[in-house]
């Protein structure tokens, strides 16, 4: 049976089109995927995204090797930095990209996709030596608000300087929810007691960061699972007209204009950083688990992601293959969709790195279908 996040009532409420998505029932959409798109760009947008993997690692004996797990140095970082980062096997594939954030001297959060986190959590806990790990993903939810007016309406329900926070900074603060005098409103969340900003006492705890999943500005907040449901209103009611819920398909469009990777699609555990095009979350002066390899591949040849757009009124979709200028099969889709900005068809797909260029010519289809493309730089939107 599928889980439910705390604010499934809320999403049947609001009418929104249900499915499963990694093992739970998340709202795709609740008017349609564009109209929510287009919120986002143009105003907000709240997303309930509770159902990411939100793991914590402590414990001062097991530190050095939680950091050479990571790709870029967690030790390194100060309290309250969110760091993108992934996880790798031996061979420099991919387990899984997360964000993990300091909250503390010798405490970790990490937060990965949900279809990872069986795999993440017993990595760690196989790797970490004296360190705990900890699930904390059913007692936790996380609210992730986006677009251009997600800094004025977050700040209307707390007493943090929202506009001073900078992009993948973190802090514990407390939210201004209708129900402050519940027990459980203001319920402690002492793991992240590093990382603690001065507000008013009152209101629900929650861990406020500046990062998103949609090239946008934004915030995600994680607070207890129970306070979910009156966050999720207060936001709306503070958002009004400027603010609309939206579901996973919006959000996989957004990422897919800034060219974000969704795990399982544009990697599956067969792909390195290197081929993913995410160079710029290794940090080559720490050493990581699966450094070598992906050292050793930097003096090769290999597949790249590459992105295109279609040329005429395509649309690629995930599975089709990608063919050379000669007709010749050279890839595969792992993303596609009809951007809702440049309303024409967009896609990612891993192909060798001579047609990995900007400006070549590529084709895409299915069966005897041929579609131009042209490969681009990435993003598709720049921001």
């Amino acid at each position: 049976m599928a889980l439910r996040t705390p604010l499934y009532d809320e999403h049947i409420a609001l009418g929104a089109k249900m499915f499963e998505f990694s093992g739970w029932e998340m709202p795709l959409w609740y008017g349609t995927i564009t109209q929510e798109h287009m919120a986002v760009r143009s105003s907000a947008g709240i997303f309930d995204v509770s159902h990411m993997g939100k793991i914590l690692a402590e414990g001062e004996e097991g530190m050095e090797r939680l950091d050479w797990l990571f790709t870029r140095s967690l030790t390194g970082s100060r309290k309250g930095r969110a760091l993108y980062s992934f996880l790798l096997d031996d061979s420099g594939h991919i387990i899984d990209d997360l964000i993990a954030t300091r909250v503390s001297e010798h405490g970790f959060l990490i937060v990965c996709n949900a279809a990872k986190r069986e795999a993440v959590l017993h990595w760690l806990s196989a790797n970490v030596g004296g360190a705990s790990v900890t699930d904390m993903t059913v007692g936790l939810a996380c609210l992730a608000v986006q677009g251009p007016s997600s800094g004025e309406i977050v700040s209307g329900i707390t007493d943090l300087d929202i506009y001073e926070m900078k992009r993948f900074k973190a802090t514990k603060t407390r939210m201004r929810i209708v129900d402050t005098e519940r027990e459980d409103a203001g319920e402690e969340m002492h793991w992240a007691s590093g990382i603690e900003a001065e507000t008013e006492p009152k209101g629900a705890e929650a861990l406020i960061s500046r990062t998103g999943y949609t090239g946008e500005d934004g915030f995600e907040i994680i607070m207890n699972a129970r306070t979910a449901r009156e966050l999720w209103k207060r936001i709306l009611d503070t958002g009004g007209q400027r603010i609309r819920p939206c579901g996973l398909g919006a959000r996989d469009t957004l990422r897919l204009e800034m060219c974000y990777l969704l795990s399982g699609h544009d990697f599956d555990g067969g792909q390195t950083p290197l081929e993913a095009g995410e160079d710029k979350a290794i940090d080559w002066n720490h050493d990581f688990r699966g450094k070598e390899a992906l050292l050793r591949q930097r003096q090769e040849e290999y597949p790249r992601l590459v992105a295109f757009i279609s040329v005429g009124s395509g649309v690629p979709r995930e599975g089709y293959e990608i063919f050379s200028l000669e007709k010749e099969r050279i890839g595969r889709i792992t993303s596609g969709t009809l951007s809702p900005v440049l309303k024409k068809g967009v896609g990612m797909g891993y192909v060798g790195e001579e047609y990995s260029s900007p400006g070549t010519t590529l084709y895409y289809g299915i069966g005897g279908r041929r579609i131009e493309a042209v490969v681009v730089e990435k993003p598709f939107l720049k921001r």
